[in-house]
């Protein structure tokens, strides 16, 4: 059995962070006074959690619990995986969010917004 531990990425600036094969399921990620990230993370993890942060690029494998995003401004999704239930539940908090990719792919996840915006941005990628 594995212990539950939350990665805590705090006040970073301007960095590609690629976390393929060394999270996983039991795993969490905290990101506050963060901006300029760009995240990738290639397994199934347990949930991301966005405080005061800004220009956030999350690409996630899939997610158990989901997103919490609070006091953040243009925090990026790419649901880039052909899979469409990769993320389950998006909450945001005073926050703008932007989707990225097919909008199909974002219909069945469930997402509470309260003082927030959700903005489509549908690509086609070559």
């Amino acid at each position: 059995m594995e212990i539950a531990s939350t990665i805590r990425l705090v006040n970073l600036k301007e960095k590609i962070l690629n976390f393929d094969n060394v999270l996983n399921s039991n795993n969490s990620l905290f990101i506050k006074n963060c901006s300029n990230l760009n995240i990738g993370v290639s397994n199934k993890i347990n949930k991301i959690i966005i405080e005061n942060s800004n220009k956030i690029l999350i690409i996630p494998y899939q997610l158990i619990c989901g997103i919490e995003i609070s006091k953040s401004d243009h925090i990026l999704i790419n649901n880039n995986q052909t899979n469409s239930n990769i993320i389950p539940h998006i909450s945001l908090y005073k926050s703008n969010l932007f989707l990225i990719g097919d909008s199909n792919k974002y219909l069945n996840i469930m997402i509470e917004s309260d003082n927030s915006s959700i903005f489509m941005v549908e690509y086609e990628y070559k």
